[in-house]
């Protein structure tokens, strides 16, 4: 019975620290594709002029 218990614990405890792991590592993968694609900043200000023609 003590042995079932510690076998079921250990491998809920297994599952959950890969899970962790996996989420992990697709985090920094993800990051780093990020850092890679090097989104440009916006350099150009856009200005408008309106005019409104209130009756």
């Amino acid at each position: 019975m003590v042995k079932t218990y510690i076998n079921h614990f250990l491998i809920s405890y297994m599952n959950n620290r890969y899970i962790i792991y996996f989420f992990t590592i697709l985090t920094i993968i993800v990051l780093i594709a990020l850092y890679m694609i090097e989104i440009p900043s916006p350099s150009a200000l856009i200005t408008e002029k309106f005019t409104l023609n209130l009756k």
